[in-house]
């Protein structure tokens, strides 16, 4: 078994930062079936997508920038931590080498009061979402929020920084600081979780289709189910809704006809002087 091996089989040992926010349901990319699958060792996870291997390559050089723009020397710390009660694991990005020290840990001793998070995000990201908010706040989408403040409660720190290159344009740093509500929280749910959900080996409610087709790849053939009073009504609603659905599309093409129509081979459409279409 090589170091990657390793380490992705030491990862199904607990839940690390971007697990958490999955299983509180604020990640946009897994969901807490995803986790139980990935945990309970049904699927390999998404480790090695191209995401996620870029993000990998890029960490170094938003780390330098960090370092550019603060002034602040920084150091890896590669050793994954485990928390000492908690099914909660993860290994952080790097550690920030306090002023006038020259390392930030020693012999896998952390020295330091804050660490570093790097991140890429889309260029769109910030026109797209009000989750982020200026360099030096601490308005962060809840998912890294949430993976931050583990990665505190791992470490001892009490700060943390969030570095984030923006497409290839806007560099931002953000700082979040001890939040000692948030991560009891964080050490309770984890726990229960994993509890109820790979220790006692039940699947987390799906929460979205492809949860469905995850959990329920095949029928079972010849096996029949009762609907319940809450399915018969979930049901009809989907009814009622597709009605509407094609009752409203077939409007829109109507007007949309009537529309082209007038407008012909013309360039611009008016009412009144204003331009319409």
């Amino acid at each position: 078994m090589n170091a990657r091996e390793e380490w992705l089989t030491a990862r199904k040992a607990g839940l690390g930062g971007s697990d958490i926010g999955a299983i509180l349901g604020l990640s946009p990319y897994r969901t807490p079936v995803d986790v139980w699958m990935e945990k309970s060792g049904r699927s390999d996870g998404n480790a090695d997508s191209l995401q996620m291997r870029f993000g990998t390559y890029a960490e170094e050089f938003v780390a330098q920038e960090y370092s550019r723009e603060t002034g602040h020397a920084v150091q890896r710390f590669t050793k994954m931590l485990h928390h000492p009660t908690a099914p909660i694991l993860g290994n952080i990005d790097r550690l920030v080498v306090p002023e006038g020290q020259k390392v930030a840990s020693h012999k896998s001793e952390i020295r330091t009061d804050c660490l570093l998070e790097c991140k890429t995000a889309s260029a769109f990201a910030t026109t797209k979402s009000s989750e982020w908010g200026e360099a030096g706040t601490d308005q962060v989408p809840m998912s890294y929020l949430v993976q931050v403040a583990t990665y505190r409660i791992l470490t001892g720190c009490r700060y943390a920084d969030l570095a984030v290159l923006f497409g290839n344009q806007d560099f931002r740093i953000y700082h979040l600081w001890q939040d000692a509500d948030l991560e009891e929280m964080i050490v309770a749910r984890a726990t229960e979780w994993w509890n109820r959900h790979i220790v006692g080996d039940v699947a987390p409610e799906p929460v979205c289709e492809a949860d469905v087709k995850t959990l329920y790849p095949r029928s079972t053939p010849e096996k029949i189910v009762e609907a319940s009073t809450e399915v018969l009504v979930a049901l009809n609603d989907l009814r009622v809704a597709k009605a509407e659905v094609e009752k409203w599309e077939a409007r829109a093409e109507a007007s949309q006809l009537t529309v082209k129509r007038a407008i012909a081979d013309a360039e611009v459409l008016i009412f009144g002087g204003k331009t319409l279409a």
